[in-house]
């Protein structure tokens, strides 16, 4: 077989590590160094986003910032009040861990119907969040568990709600030199039952045309008392359908009027027509989804 030749013209002159610097550091105590004396860093955790969206370019990266070998990162700890999930944990963890299945199912779900076998050991909860597409997987049980993330940057730390992270279509508050270094979720002593779905063009490894993740608590005589509903891929960010949860609450399970629900969600979204589906389609499914989830979780 005739071996290809070191010299072909289209070779990129530089990427990965060919890079002019590519920083790999061990602690987050590096990273802030390494943080403190460079800017515009791309920053690159699992990959499975940024080398598609930069396939062609990557060459025009100057300096890469990969977090693979910071073990802080990688932690998932659990406390009294909270649990704190680093950033770096890939898709697959947060599935074969029985602690997330028990006390986050929707959350587990969701990172069980996440791409391929491969994306999933690679992709990381923190990428996905950063990546903030409107149909991140993660973000819609995220948002109905109340989570927060850390950011660190060389000279600070900072917590931020997750529902005023994203501003926009893969836009959110993060500002240059910062890190999502981990994500806080509370432990609540209330009893949930909770609901991922998801829709798309086909049965597996798709990326969503639209999702929803319900979690509602009930009290001791079965009314609710919380409801968190949130839908992704139907709007610029992933979004809580708050007008849907007030209605829900102080209803007791025979009573919930699960067209008026569903029409509640359809009117807050604002979905558009792309590639995976129009605009009247992700009403439509909304509004379906929506009945299909509320009847599982009250079954």
């Amino acid at each position: 077989m005739k071996k290809q030749s070191k010299d072909v013209k289209n070779r990129p002159t530089s990427s990965g590590r060919d890079s002019k610097e590519y920083f790999r550091p061990k602690s987050k105590k590096e990273l802030k160094e390494i943080l403190k004396n460079n800017d515009i860093l791309t920053i690159i955790a699992g990959g499975t986003d940024l080398l598609v969206s930069n396939y062609q370019k990557l060459y025009k990266i100057d300096k890469w910032l990969d977090l693979d070998l910071i073990d802080e990162f990688k932690e998932v700890k659990i406390f009294d009040d909270k649990i704190e999930i680093g950033s770096m944990v890939t898709h697959d963890r947060l599935v074969r861990l029985e602690k997330i299945k028990e006390l986050f199912p929707i959350l587990h779900s969701a990172a069980l119907d996440l791409g391929s076998p491969q994306i999933r050991s690679r992709g990381t909860i923190g990428g996905n969040i950063v990546t903030s597409s409107p149909a991140g997987d993660l973000l819609p049980p995220l948002l109905v568990y109340d989570a927060e993330v850390v950011i660190i940057s060389d000279q600070e730390e900072r917590k931020v709600d997750l529902n005023t992270f994203f501003t926009g279509p893969k836009k959110n508050v993060l500002k240059e030199g910062e890190i999502l270094e981990k994500i806080v979720i509370p432990l609540k002593k209330d009893k949930s039952r909770g609901v991922w779905k998801k829709v798309g063009k086909r049965k597996a490894l798709v990326i969503s045309s639209i999702s929803l993740a319900l979690n509602i608590v009930f009290d001791k005589d079965n009314i609710i008392k919380k409801a968190k509903m949130a839908i992704g891929s139907a709007a610029p960010v992933p979004l809580r359908i708050k007008s849907a949860e007030e209605i829900l609450i102080g209803q007791s399970l025979d009573s919930i009027d699960y067209i008026k629900v569903a029409k509640a969600a359809a009117k807050q979204i604002s979905p558009i027509d792309d590639i995976r589906g129009t605009a009247e389609y992700r009403i439509s499914v909304a509004k379906n989804i929506t009945k299909s989830a509320l009847k599982e979780v009250t079954k």
